[in-house]
């Protein structure tokens, strides 16, 4: 299939962590920074993300956990801390990934920069310090030709395969991060196969659902079931649903053939106000 070719392609792509250059680690937290300097105290689950030196790191979390405003911090962070880095942002538009750069940007500004852009990119900011943190556009001929010490995919599940793995040769000289963040999208694609891959090395993962979520009122959760059935537990619950026409799981035929015993459901936590 044409994306496990290039799901294997990709971590070909990406060489061992050990054998990146040193960098000089700050000496406050992360989250202790976007507390201090930003004025924003991130959740505990956020604040373990934040301080983690993901080399690899995949979000896989509900709507409006905070995902874009985490690796936003995240972004600018490295980029003051390490002058000259170079971080580009791809998500599933061009408009999109401009969001989450205008919440760097607004971050930035809180601290004092002002914002300039990179020269070529509408949506970006370039730092006193020499680093740039720039959007790219969303499609195979266009994300190449730069070299990048991160590549952020926002909405990952939802980026075509292709575009990604073009995008991630920005990463071969740096040996740069990869961060992906997204809900689910179907049983299929880099982002399911990366989350769902068994003993795939040097990847964090965030996993987290609206099942204890501080805004999900039984009210808006039970409203949001009944008018978006389809994709409800995706958006919320992290489900990867099945792809439209298929009636068995990818992971209960994988399983089949493999000989082992189907993969069972995430359970759900004690105390879940999510409506099944």
């Amino acid at each position: 299939m044409e994306s496990q070719a290039i799901f294997h392609q990709l971590l070909d792509v990406f060489v061992d962590e050990a054998d990146s250059a040193p960098r000089t680690a700050p000496a406050v937290s992360p989250s202790a920074w976007a507390q201090s300097a930003l004025g924003f105290t991130p959740t505990p689950e956020q604040a373990k993300t934040l301080d983690h030196d993901a080399h690899r790191l995949i979000l896989c979390c509900h709507r409006h956990w905070g995902k874009s405003t985490i690796v936003a911090v995240k972004a600018l962070h490295h980029a003051i801390f390490n002058p000259g880095a170079e971080i580009a942002v791809l998500s599933r538009s061009l408009k999109q990934a401009g969001h989450l750069l205008t919440m760097v940007c607004n971050f930035a500004e809180k601290i004092g920069y002002a914002r300039k852009r990179v020269h070529g990119h509408d949506h970006s900011l370039h730092l006193p310090n020499g680093s740039k943190i720039f959007a790219v556009a969303n499609a195979a001929d266009t994300a190449r030709g730069y070299t990048a010490d991160i590549l952020i995919v926002d909405e990952a599940a939802f980026v075509p395969d292709p575009v990604i793995a073009a995008a991630s040769g920005a990463l071969a000289n740096s040996n740069g991060k990869l961060w992906l963040l997204s809900v689910p999208n179907g049983e299929a694609g880099l982002f399911y196969n990366v989350w769902r891959a068994k003993g795939l090395p040097g990847w964090h993962r965030v996993h987290a659902t609206a099942a204890v979520a501080p805004f999900a009122t039984p009210a808006f959760l039970a409203e949001q079931r009944r008018l978006f059935p389809l994709t409800f537990r995706q958006d919320f619950f992290c489900d990867f649903k099945n792809e439209q026409g298929r009636f068995i799981s990818r992971e209960i035929i994988e399983a089949a053939f493999c000989g082992k015993n189907a993969a069972q459901p995430h359970p759900v936590p004690s105390g879940s106000r999510i409506p099944l």
